[in-house]
């Protein structure tokens, strides 16, 4: 998948690193009937209601009532995890994905939809040493603060 890989030199040469490989803490997962990710919550009300979505506008353009597969037919499949946490099908597609490198730490998460049973499963992950760059430079700035405390000087 495009953008799921960090690029990182080792021994000289560069070797691509997946976002699911090599984890240093456990995956969470939760399984919901709605979507746990906001993407598409409003939307997944109206389908299962029979009320009209907007149509993709790469498609064309307006509302239309909608079935769940026809709604969800444009999104990809998540080939690193394809089961639904529910039934085990792997009739799931992606609707959200989200991740983060910063100073070669990660964070993601990923919500599918089986269109076997319509539950949705969350997995995310965050590597124990993640920071974003604000609280990154928020924390130097502290320890900097405590340093000159300890030495006597004012802040």
């Amino acid at each position: 998948m495009a953008g799921d890989t960090l690029t990182t030199k080792a021994e000289g040469e560069e070797v691509a690193v997946k976002y699911c490989t090599n984890l240093r803490a456990s995956v969470e997962t939760d399984v919901n009937a709605a979507p746990r990710a906001f993407v598409h919550s409003r939307e997944w009300k109206k389908i299962m209601a029979g009320d009209p979505v907007e149509i993709n506008p790469s498609v064309g353009h307006g509302m239309k009532i909608m079935t769940v597969a026809e709604w969800a037919g444009r999104w990809k499949r998540n080939d690193d995890f394809p089961d639904c946490l529910a039934c085990g099908s792997l009739n799931t597609r992606e609707h959200h994905f989200i991740q983060t490198w910063c100073r070669g730490n990660r964070k993601w998460e990923s919500e599918t939809l089986c269109l076997d049973c319509h539950n949705y499963s969350w997995r995310s992950y965050c590597d124990p040493e993640f920071t974003t760059p604000s609280e990154h430079e928020k924390e130097r700035w502290n320890k900097m603060l405590e340093g000159n405390s300890a030495l006597g000087v004012e802040n």
